[in-house]
Parts: C-alpha cells; structure tokens; sequence
C-alpha cells in the first residue's frame, strides 16, 4: 500500500496524453535508476470536489495512460520502483506542489524550433520560475540512445541562479563521469576580446564546486553574442544536458523565466535543466539548506 499523504522524495515526472511526455518518462526513469531514487509518474486532473495537490490513485483512463508511462520506465530501468499517481489542480501548480520534496521534475516539451504549446507553455513557465527543485524539460526529438553522452554545459551570467546552476551542472556530470563545460557570453559590443571579466565570472560561479567534486573535468568558454545563441551552438555540437538558471543576472524585475532560459529549452538539442530561483538556493549550499529542511 502506498502512502499518498507523503509527497515523493524522488523524481517526479508529468504525464499527459501527449507522446512527447513518454520522452520525458524514458529519460526520468533513466536518471532515478542512476540515482537509486524512486520514480513517481503523476498526471494532473482538472478541478474537482476533492482537495487539489493531494495525490489520489489513478482509475479509468487516467490510470491505462500511467500504466503505459510505467511499462516504458520499466523497460529503461526494469528494476525501479514506480507509484503512479493523479492530482486535482492546474498543471503548473499542481506539479510544483507535487515536487515539493523531489529531487527532479521532469517534463517533456512539445516545442519544435517555434513557439511554446500554449498550455504546456503556461505549464513550464510556472515550474522553471517556482519549482522548489531542478525542472528538467526533455524535448521530443530527444534519442534515448544518447542518453548521458556528452558534456553537461552550463551557462554563466555571474546572478544567484547560475551559480546554483554551475552546482548542479557539477554534480551531474560527477554523477554521470562526464565533463562540465561553463560558457560565458559577452555582447559583441564589449571590449573584452582577451575574455578575462567573463573568465572571472566562471571562477567566481565554480568557487567550491570542484573541490566537492574533485573528479570532475570542467572546459571553460567565452563567446561573444546573444546568450542564447551561443549556448545553443554550443549544445549542438553534443551535450547531454545544458543548465541554466530561471532568470539571468539581465531578466527584468519581475520577471518570472528569463528570455534566454525560454530560447534555450524551445530549441535545445538535449534536455534542459533550469534552476528556479529557490532551486539554486538549495544547490548553492546544498549540506545546509536542505538539512534545514529536512530533506
């Protein structure tokens, strides 16, 4: 019997009728397995009587569409364990809430090169700007196949969020005995040709990091141009993971995803993993956050 009261403390994936999400399940269960985490497989209902954010057993349709995200999980990780679960609410919400002690969220993405689906939108911009945990949004084209080969690439502003995002990216590629590549982006327009401010903002994001993962090899990298450009061209010569933070040291007060988070997850080769800002927190000074919290 499992106990629904106690929000997972895993990795927590959205699932909806939608193929794409079945990417994100294949790269979830992948990432539990590594990580020697449950997986909880949870789709949102629309509102009802009962009280929202509480995880209730799937029945009728809700529960085949879970069945058949588990049988795909099971056959990337045959020996994970999996709860299949449904939540009243709205979608964003909902699946913050339910990650609230997570490790990962992860959601698939329906974009293509274009414009976010307008509901999975409004879905993505409300985890990436107040999830609690890392939101990991895997595109549809993504190929399992490929799944972990590669560098993990990071972007550096020198704000809160990428330097949580620079912890992450570092524990990751710990995990998974690849390399961290930190890129830095300077506008073209900036006398910087040596790139030794940006090189300063990596060192500075990066303090601490290595010597928590001694194992790891990190490649740093100063281009000149847009944010987001420059980290696209980079990913696609092959990353497995690019991270970043919700909102760059530029993004407007107030604004809840910045613009080069939202250009990067729309057309990113790879998964995306992108750090609210109360993510980067807790990855900032992981031992002592998280020990508050009792996680």
């Amino acid at each position: 019997m499992i106990d629904r009261s106690v929000p997972p403390a895993g990795v927590v994936v959205g699932v909806d009728g939608d193929p794409s999400t079945l990417r994100a399940v294949g790269w979830a269960a992948r990432e539990a397995d590594r990580r020697h985490l449950p997986l909880d497989l949870v789709q949102v209902l629309p509102p009802s009587h009962r009280p929202d954010d509480e995880l209730y057993a799937p029945t009728g349709r809700a529960l085949s569409l879970l069945e058949q995200a588990r049988r795909i999980a099971a056959v990337d990780a045959p020996d994970l364990t999996i709860r299949l679960s449904v939540v009243d609410g709205v979608a964003g919400p909902a699946l913050v809430a339910t990650a609230q002690r997570a490790h990962l969220l992860v959601l698939g993405s329906r974009a293509l090169d274009g414009a976010l689906d307008l509901t999975l939108g409004r879905t993505l911009v409300h985890a990436m700007s107040q999830g609690i945990c890392p939101v990991i949004v895997v595109p549809p084209r993504w190929d399992p196949v490929e799944a972990h080969t590669g560098a993990v690439l990071v972007g550096v502003d020198g704000s809160p969020e990428s330097h949580g995002a620079v912890a992450f990216a570092t524990d990751v590629a710990d995990r998974w005995r690849v390399r961290v590549t930190a890129v830095a982006v300077a506008p073209r327009r900036e006398p910087d040709a040596d790139g030794e401010a940006r090189r300063r903002v990596i060192a500075e994001a990066r303090a601490g990091m290595l010597e928590r993962h001694p194992g790891v090899r990190l490649h740093e990298t100063v281009a000149h141009g847009t944010p987001s450009e420059e980290l696209l061209r980079e990913a696609r010569r092959g990353a497995a993971l690019v991270v970043l933070g919700s909102r760059g040291r530029g993004a407007l007060v107030g604004t809840l995803v910045g613009s080069t988070s939202q250009a990067v997850v729309r057309a990113a080769p790879c998964p995306v993993a992108v750090l609210p800002s109360r993510a980067a927190a807790r990855w900032i000074a992981p031992e002592t956050v998280w020990a508050e919290e009792g996680v």
